[in-house]
């Protein structure tokens, strides 16, 4: 994982929820291609040291922007830790962003659930 001096940055972080752990992304806010590509980049390299369906994943995109290169970027790993994802949640995704996500589904054959509310996504990826 690289340095990001962005104060909207914020590194992917394992958390904890009823003694389930699950790897927390947050893209809240982000516009800048380079905090973007970095996010992902960084909750992939941490997805890809786990046992394959072993990762639960929740991911915050409330007023995050998007460029094509970092839509690419998000493609390719994302299609890459798939076989390390056991469950996985997205809150805030809305507008364009919401479309971007269909096509990150269609493309990477994701199973990611939508969700309006944070704690209904966590209560989600925390249970079996």
């Amino acid at each position: 994982m690289t340095e990001n001096t962005s104060p909207l940055y914020t590194p992917p972080t394992w958390k904890h929820h009823m003694n389930v752990e699950y790897i927390e992304i947050d893209f809240t806010g982000l516009y800048e291609e380079e905090d973007i590509i970095q996010c992902v980049s960084d909750a992939a390299e941490m997805g890809l040291q786990r046992p394959d369906k072993s990762v639960r994943a929740l991911v915050y995109t409330k007023g995050m922007k998007t460029s094509p290169k970092a839509m690419r970027t998000i493609k390719k790993l994302g299609k890459l830790v798939q076989p390390k994802l056991k469950k996985s949640a997205l809150v805030g995704s809305v507008g364009i962003v919401s479309l971007l996500m269909k096509i990150y589904i269609s493309y990477t054959g994701s199973k990611i659930k939508f969700f309006t509310d944070k704690e209904a996504a966590i209560k989600y990826v925390t249970n079996d």
